[in-house]
């Protein structure tokens, strides 16, 4: 048997190596309507302010070479980029990290370092999306721009958690668009960031807990539990508010405004004595309370009432009883007629 020994450069091994790294897919998953395509890249410069159109074009998961994203890193030029994770958020929000396909060093001892976009995309429409780079400008790469650039030996494994290690910043970075070419799509009044990174817009709820059922009221409206909704509460009938809020708001940090309403009874004031009558049944002075009377033996109801109850309006009902002296009615007596005697007078003739 015949054997032939092959001499192989290993430089030539090493760089083949190199170049099938930076055309195959990592383990990355774009929003299908971002791949293959070429969008109109908008955005502005972060070192000028200066608004750049321009365009960008996504093939699969990379950003192929000579791509409009280009940097120059101490005389390096970083202008290819494949996708190396991401984090689905929700139907219509994505995050995915981009490393350069070249690295570059910082001297004859430095060791190779990469760059890093962290890019958070929102969906529009199939024609549009918007999203912001999560990182700080970066004043050592030309142009200025916001990448992520860690130390020298410091490069980050391509598994380590999407967030916390490629999406750091601490100054608001501003929208980008991308739209498809002849489309007129545009993007919301209401278009933000939502932060942490990891958090859809979506899904930013802010909501309140269920609040405990408040003795002696009545619910009359109720709009939710979420950020900014309110519930309305009315003391019952007879009852008053003493302390507390009969409206309250969901606020942004999960708490409702105010304090519980605390509703009690309402009393009516202290009655006035009755002359010449008695109480005879007496229920209390709070509301629906009762208070009878009965005038006095050789008394009567002259005007008022005997039975008085409080209202929901700390009034009495009815107004105070007047009781009087009975006044018996004069007999009728008949007058006596008197008898005349008829006097028969004999007169005698003379």
């Amino acid at each position: 048997m015949d054997f032939k020994i092959i001499f192989v450069n290993p430089m030539t091994v090493v760089i083949n190596l190199l170049l099938l790294s930076t055309v195959t897919d990592a383990i990355c998953i774009l929003p299908p309507e971002l791949r293959n395509t070429e969008w109109i890249y908008k955005y502005t410069k972060p070192d000028d302010n200066q608004p750049i159109t321009t365009t960008l074009r996504i093939q699969n998961t990379v950003l192929p070479q000579q791509s409009s994203v280009r940097f120059n890193a101490l005389g390096t030029t970083m202008d290819a980029w494949t996708c190396i994770s991401n984090l689905t958020l929700s139907d219509t929000e994505s995050v995915a990290v981009f490393k350069s396909d070249t690295s570059y060093s910082d001297g004859p001892f430095g060791g190779n370092r990469r760059l890093y976009l962290c890019m958070k995309f929102t969906k529009v429409t199939d024609n549009l999306f918007y999203f912001y780079l999560l990182s700080d400008v970066d004043n050592t790469i030309l142009p200025n721009e916001r990448v992520f650039n860690p130390p020298e030996n410091s490069i980050p494994d391509d598994s380590d958690p999407l967030c916390s290690t490629f999406c750091q910043y601490t100054s608001e970075p501003k929208i980008r668009t991308l739209q498809k070419t002849g489309t007129t799509d545009v993007v919301p009044s209401d278009a933000a960031l939502c932060t942490p990174c990891e958090s859809p817009c979506e899904e930013q709820v802010i909501a309140c807990p269920d609040l405990a059922p408040v003795n002696f009221t009545t619910i009359t409206a109720e709009t939710g539990t979420n950020y900014q909704d309110n519930i309305t509460y009315a003391c019952n009938t007879g009852y008053e508010l003493k302390s507390g809020d009969l409206i309250r708001e969901c606020l942004a940090d999960e708490s409702w405004s105010g304090s519980p309403p605390v509703c009690e009874i309402v009393a009516c004031p202290d009655l006035a004595q009755v002359n010449f009558a008695t109480i005879t049944a007496e229920t209390g002075k709070n509301y629906q309370g009762t208070i009878t009377y009965a005038c006095n033996t050789g008394y009567e109801l002259k005007s008022g009432d005997l039975t008085r109850q409080c209202q929901d309006d700390k009034a009495w009902s009815g107004i105070p009883p007047v009781c009087g002296r009975i006044i018996k009615p004069a007999k009728c007596q008949g007058r006596r007629r008197r008898r005349r005697r008829s006097v028969h007078l004999n007169t005698r003739r003379l």
